[in-house]
């Protein structure tokens, strides 16, 4: 049985493709832009919002193509409400008028994911919006039941960049452990901190629509080194080790998934791959690969329905560089209970929207998620996935994006980890 559900998933994330618009707007009337004005309330930039445009003053265009760059804009992320307006005026000359309202990204950090057996606090700061040129900075520290952790990211966005290619690097450093979980008993673990420096170059495919295709290439240089200290004593040390890598990735992704307010529909579908070279004797050359592609069907302002299917493998065995789920990818699930070289998660669920305003939104989920591991890939569809059923509820300001508080109650066998809560 758990089978065909697995293959349900991944077909339903890869079959209905074919089925997507490239243009969800079309219309047949046109109309010459002869200016354009932004009316903004007070931080981005107009060249960013420009530059989402695919005409120019002067240029004849139809609604349908005014409507997708409007909703280009908008899935920037920046802003709470995007509209426009086309005026005549007197000698007959079109201005196009469009008003983005911001949304505050200029925000302080303090986040909660998880219960009381797998948990995660985040603080810090974050702009999203950095000088009004949707700049990405941030600089958070996280504590919790595997991590203590501090990480400083920027993101240059591909408005400002050659080609609309876009820049981001950082820095963490701090500690993490994890642990194999079977039956609900801890039966190994590993403790060990983590210094990282790591960069990219990106275009992602389902944002940019001039440069269909441009793979990513990340970069990241880092080192692993255990402390057994960091775990439970009762619990058997799966490694003792110091490992220092440089890793290598290319990803690729199609597809466009639109927003409109906080709801979602198109498809995505990416794919990418990566190598660690190894710095000295102690840390062995890897590889690895993964992939997956998301659906989202909205049928009315109410309903949406999503689906996704994700997997990856890597060749290496160390304890820190193996693949560990829990309840983000599979909810009900306590972090390490999925565990392996190979794993693959997935989700289907509808979406219910009973208030959508820029002030206010409530949201309600009913989902089913999957997931399995296994050292071995071939393996991971002869035995049983964890699964589980649930509800979700979610209530938001569209207006702060980053002010939400989400509970979940979630069914599974193992009945491990049933109440989420993420603010």
């Amino acid at each position: 049985m758990y089978r065909y559900l697995i293959i349900i998933l991944l077909l339903l994330s890869l079959g209905t493709i074919a089925g997507v618009k490239k243009d969800p707007f079309p219309g047949s009337h046109q109309v010459r832009i002869d200016s354009i004005s932004v009316i903004k309330n007070w931080r981005t930039k107009d060249a960013i919002i420009l530059s989402e445009l695919d005409f120019k003053p002067g240029d004849r265009v139809s609604n349908g193509v005014i409507d997708s760059c409007i909703i280009k804009i908008y899935n920037i992320g920046n802003f709470a409400r995007v509209e426009y307006d086309i005026d005549t005026l007197e000698n007959d000359q079109h201005v196009l008028t469009i008003t983005a309202k911001d949304a505050f990204t200029l925000v302080p950090i303090l986040s909660f994911s998880g219960n009381r057996n797998d948990w995660q606090l985040g603080m810090g700061f974050s702009d999203h919006n950095f000088l009004g040129r949707n700049i990405r900075l941030n600089i958070e520290g996280t504590i919790g039941t595997r991590d203590k952790n501090f990480r400083l990211r920027f993101n240059i966005p591909r408005q400002l960049m050659y080609k609309n290619m876009s820049v981001g690097a950082g820095v963490l450093f701090g500690n993490s452990r994890d642990y194999i979980i079977e039956d609900g008993e801890k039966i190994a673990g590993v403790g060990y901190t983590r210094k990282e420096v790591f960069g990219s170059i990106s275009n992602p495919w389902h944002e940019d629509f001039k440069y269909q295709f441009s793979p990513d290439f990340g970069w990241k240089l880092f080192q692993h080194k255990t402390d057994s200290t960091l775990i439970n004593t009762d619990v058997p040390n799966a490694g003792n080790y110091t490992i220092n890598y440089l890793s290598l990735s290319t990803s690729e992704s199609i597809g466009y998934i639109q927003r409109i307010k906080h709801q979602e529909k198109g498809y995505s579908v990416h794919m990418g791959v990566g190598v660690g070279i190894g710095l000295d004797a102690n840390s062995p050359h890897y590889f690895s690969i993964g992939g997956g592609a998301s659906y989202h069907k909205l049928f009315n302002p109410v309903v949406q329905w999503s689906t996704s299917f994700n997997t990856s493998y890597t060749t290496s065995d160390i304890p820190s560089l193996i693949h560990y789920l829990g309840g983000g990818q599979v909810k009900g699930i306590i972090t390490g209970e999925i565990y392996g070289k190979a794993i693959y998660y997935g989700s289907t669920g509808i979406y219910l929207t009973y208030l959508n305003r820029d002030w206010f939104a409530i949201e309600q989920s009913i989902y089913v998620n999957v997931g399995n591991g296994s050292m071995v890939y071939s393996d991971l569809f002869k035995t049983r996935p964890l699964a589980s059923v649930g509800t979700g509820f979610k209530a938001w300001l569209p207006m702060i994006p980053w002010l939400a508080v989400s509970v979940y109650f979630t069914y599974s066998k193992n009945k491990s980890n049933w109440f989420q809560l993420q603010f």
